[in-house]
């Protein structure tokens, strides 16, 4: 290799609000040359995560417990879709996934959405024991219907202005087409406490709440 990364230096910086990491890369013996890699925490993680899939995928597969190429559903408690649309664009990327379940709590919005094609705020939110669930704007499906609107980002401007001022919008038919490989459904607080409980006297383990929402609508 001509040139090494000599020093890496990773800081946080928050610009009107917004966090994002910055990595600050020297690169060669005399460091002249400077990159600067900014990413959102959102973008981030979404990376982050479909290297998640990947590896639990071959970890499967090394692990014998499904052979390479064998189709795997993904199951997801989500509140804003960042996590789900990490198995998305893994499965874009050639990973066998067959549907994306988007699991909510009583704050179901992402479950409408799914079902009908209108995603609509204007409801209460409601305050339970899976917290990081507790969202009404899911932030990350705007990428997701970017893709749907076939990269249209006039298009999708115009939904989120719509959501902004009206706390509504609407996609077209085949928008909701391209959404076919998603499956989307929701767990009460009682289901919740009914599953954990189940799993626990079944197995012995006890399931975190956000799990727990999961667990219950793969049963569903």
């Amino acid at each position: 290799m001509s040139e090494l990364i000599t020093l890496i230096n990773y800081i946080a910086v928050s610009i009107f609000g917004s966090i994002l990491s910055a990595a600050f890369c020297g690169i060669g013996k005399e460091k002249k040359q400077r990159n600067l890699i900014v990413f959102t925490v959102g973008v981030a993680l979404i990376i982050e995560g479909i290297v998640y899939y990947f590896y639990g995928y071959f970890d499967l597969v090394n692990k014998q417990k499904i052979k390479e190429g064998n189709e795997i559903n993904i199951v997801v408690p989500t509140g804003n879709f960042g996590n789900i649309l990490a198995a998305y664009y893994s499965k874009r990327m050639g990973l066998p996934i067959g549907k994306l379940i988007c699991s909510s709590n009583e704050n179901n919005v992402l479950t409408d959405f799914l079902n009908t094609g209108i995603y609509d705020k204007r409801r209460d939110l409601i305050l339970t024991e899976s917290p990081s669930m507790d969202i009404l704007i899911s932030s990350n499906l705007e990428r997701l219907i970017f893709e749907a609107n076939n990269r249209d980002a006039e298009k999708t401007k115009k939904l989120m202005d719509e959501l902004n001022e009206k706390g509504v919008y609407s996609i077209s038919s085949e928008s909701k087409a391209f959404l076919s490989d998603f499956y989307g459904n929701y767990a009460t607080e009682a289901e919740t406490t009914e599953e954990i409980k189940r799993v626990y006297d079944k197995t012995g383990y006890i399931m975190d709440t956000h799990t727990a929402v999961a667990s219950c609508v793969y049963g569903k």
